[in-house]
């Protein structure tokens, strides 16, 4: 075994490395080194570990993790010391890579493939959906696509068979569909890998027409090496992938755009009024730091990432790593809110389901001009922001030592302009979407969601409804008389519905579209470039049949 050899190369070498080191690379990290010897890898390997390890506790936690005479085990926990030396300490980059080239993951680590299967099996039969549906069947929880309007156009993006990127488009004067065609190709859940929904796509369209679509990323794959934006190895695979229409406002063919990490996971995008493109990823699995990619007006092609976050492992207990889910949302012409939570992780890759290690609620604005992010106070931020900073300076609420929880968190654009998060608070009890907002200079949490405290919705029979899920107000909803709606009757039924309103806060239902008993219905509104309802998609999931559905002008409009 490899292993033996390299446990005695390094028994051997150990008093040495320092040496070896200095004599073989600089601190400039540019350094070039034209070929290593697995030896000599080893010793300077060595070497940065012994240098690091006086007051980073890290490497002696993970090394500690390693089950006595088990060679695999060994080999597992070399590979996650590997990346975490690699991204916490960039002078290891050039003496990995250099020795790395022309090797295969598995010509560096004696592991076993690795499993992430396998897939459920569907049954025969799935249960009913309504029709007028335009996706195929989904599996897994792709949500409810990601679209963007033009003109009379709606493009809507979703995740299709196998996780591979999917796309239409629906014309709303003539009623027509062009699609759904696939457009490229995932490398997540193929195989007998289980179906993965962080692949979702999304789509932003760019100042010359062109339709990007970014996808499929859940922390890359093992042969595309180690990270170097991250402290952590992948461990779902699925590679973040980036294409774009060949030609404006065609979605008939797409080509492949090498621009981005392929280790990222989550995707969230905005654009702001001047036509740059902003796309918020996390640039690997759980232990990763924040970035954005920034693509200019004009262009087809994003810069360089920046890092706004970083994962810190505790001191007290370096086997957990404090680290963050970060929402975006363009709030003016310039700025776009951020949103976090605390999320704290662990090598060992252990998630509690409870709270799913889920706390606090943080504010923060980035200034898309400038580049700088500012607190709800006005203050500048320092960057990469850790969860030190953030508990100083972007704190909007603080759960620590609260039952209530958070489980996500959205920006908030309030009509009076003030800083505000919704979050999902989760206790055994309840779910609920709850919001905190800035007021006089404090944040004011668990307060009730915008426009819901003098709501009500009554179905046709007169009877108050108390479980809405969701309500959508058609066309201007500062103006809107009609609404769609997605609420749970008495028996649990999960029902679309129209309504009506003569206040904006009273609503009656006008008529049940459709209800299904044991289902689920999430519903994304379409705005327009003026705010406006346009039209709403739905993802109706009911067992193992799940499809996607576009309302628009009163009806749902199947392909």
């Amino acid at each position: 075994m490899k292993f033996i050899k390299r446990k005695t190369v390094l028994a051997a070498l150990i008093g040495s490395s320092i040496a070896l080191l200095n004599a073989c690379s600089s601190s400039n990290s540019e350094t070039t080194v034209t070929d290593l010897s697995e030896q000599e890898f080893l010793a300077q390997r060595s070497a940065l570990i012994a240098k690091y390890s006086t007051k980073d506790k890290v490497f002696a936690t993970l090394q500690a993790q390693v089950k006595p005479g088990d060679s695999e085990s060994a080999e597992y926990w070399r590979w996650r010391i590997d990346q975490y030396l690699y991204g916490q300490y960039p002078e290891y980059q050039p003496i990995y890579n250099t020795y790395k080239k022309g090797k295969g993951f598995h010509d560096i680590y004696e592991m076993r493939p690795e499993q992430l299967g396998p897939k459920k099996p569907l049954p025969d039969k799935l249960p009913a959906l309504p029709a007028d549906y335009f996706s195929d069947n989904l599996e897994g929880n792709p949500h409810a696509g990601w679209h963007d309007v033009v003109g009379n156009k709606i493009y809507i993006t979703y995740q299709g068979e196998l996780t591979d990127p999917y796309i239409a488009s629906f014309d709303m004067v003539t009623k027509q569909w062009e699609g759904p065609y696939k457009a490229a190709e995932s490398t997540l859940s193929k195989g007998d890998r289980k179906i993965d929904s962080h692949g979702r796509p999304i789509i932003e369209i760019d100042s010359k027409g062109h339709l990007h679509l970014i996808y499929g990323g859940h922390g890359g794959e093992r042969e595309d090496g180690l990270n170097p934006m991250s402290i952590d190895t992948p461990h779902a695979g699925g590679r973040m992938l980036h294409v774009m229409s060949e030609k404006p406002y065609d979605i008939s063919k797409f080509v492949y755009v090498d621009d981005i990490t392929p280790f990222a996971s989550y995707t969230a995008s905005e654009k702001m009024a001047n036509g740059d493109i902003f796309l918020f990823t996390r640039a690997g699995t759980h232990k990763s730091p924040w970035v954005y990619y920034k693509m200019p007006a004009g262009q087809s092609r994003f810069e360089k990432p920046v890092i706004f976050t970083w994962p810190v492992p505790q001191q007290h207990n370096p086997i957990n790593v404090d680290t963050f889910y970060i929402k975006p949302l363009r709030v003016s012409d310039t700025e776009i809110a951020i949103s976090s939570l605390w999320h704290e992780c662990n090598f060992l890759e252990y998630h509690d389901k409870t709270t799913y290690a889920r706390v606090n609620v943080y504010y923060m604005k980035l200034d898309t001009i400038t580049g700088d992010f500012y607190n709800a106070q006005g203050e500048k931020l320092p960057l990469p922001i850790t969860l030190d900073i953030a508990n100083q300076k972007t704190l909007a609420f603080d759960t620590t030592q609260r039952e209530e929880t958070p489980f996500g968190t959205d920006p908030l654009l309030l009509k009076d302009g003030r800083p505000a998060v919704a979050y999902q608070a989760r206790t055994k009890d309840y779910r609920e979407m709850r919001m905190v907002s800035y007021n006089n200079g404090q944040w004011v949490h668990s307060q009730p969601m915008p426009g819901t405290t003098k709501r009500t919705l009554r179905d046709a029979n007169n009877k108050e409804i108390t479980k809405i899920v969701s309500l959508e107000a058609l066309g201007d909803s500062k103006q809107s008389n009609n609404a769609v709606v997605v609420y749970k009757d008495a028996k649990g039924n999960s029902v679309f519905a129209t309504a009506t309103s003569s206040n904006g806060h009273d609503w009656q239902v006008d008529k049940d579209q459709f209800s299904l008993s044991k289902a689920r219905i999430m519903m994304e509104a379409v705005k327009d470039k003026s705010g406006n309802t346009v039209a709403v998609v739905l993802s109706i999931r009911r067992g193992d049949a799940q499809r996607l559905y576009l309302w628009q002008d009163g009806a749902l409009r199947g392909v």
